[in-house]
């Protein structure tokens, strides 16, 4: 009986999970799509870019939040981790302060770093098994929301 009940919270956690990012990817994908049908001479053009990029640094802290809990529970306690997770958001910050197209590169270019790190390591160990699938997704949906504002933008 345990056990069923175990089932029902961790779907229910997963469920919850995946509407969560899905609420996360309208800003990006809306952005995206906006700015491709506005065009650069629409004067709500460069806020809409700003939005986007600010949108992104919000979401590269949120999740080295997540990396940083992770790292700070992890046993033993991991300082060059928990060091590590707020490397990507503060270059995420960063970007902010570049115009331009090379702004949006560099955001491309952290999502992809945060996506290769989240791929290729294994200090997540401790998160629920549907959480590496929903995370990596949502860093593939970023970085293609990003192309497409790369691209509106050059």
């Amino acid at each position: 009986m345990a056990n069923r009940s175990q089932e029902q919270y961790t779907k229910h956690q997963s469920n919850s999970a995946k509407l969560m990012v899905a609420t996360v990817f309208l800003p990006f994908i809306g952005c995206a799509i906006t700015l491709l049908v506005l065009g650069k001479d629409n004067p709500l053009f460069e806020p809409l870019v700003d939005m986007f990029k600010t949108w992104s640094a919000i979401i590269l802290a949120f999740l080295g939040g997540i990396r940083w809990g992770s790292a700070l529970y992890s046993v033993p306690e991991s300082l060059s981790r928990m060091s590590a997770a707020t490397l990507l958001p503060v270059a995420g910050w960063l970007a902010l302060f570049i115009s331009g197209p090379i702004g949006i590169l560099v955001l491309l270019l952290v999502y992809c770093a945060q996506g290769a790190w989240d791929s290729f390591s294994g200090t997540m160990a401790d998160a629920p098994k549907w959480y590496s699938k929903i995370r990596i997704t949502f860093i593939l949906v970023a970085a293609a929301s990003h192309i497409i504002v790369f691209v509106a933008v050059y």
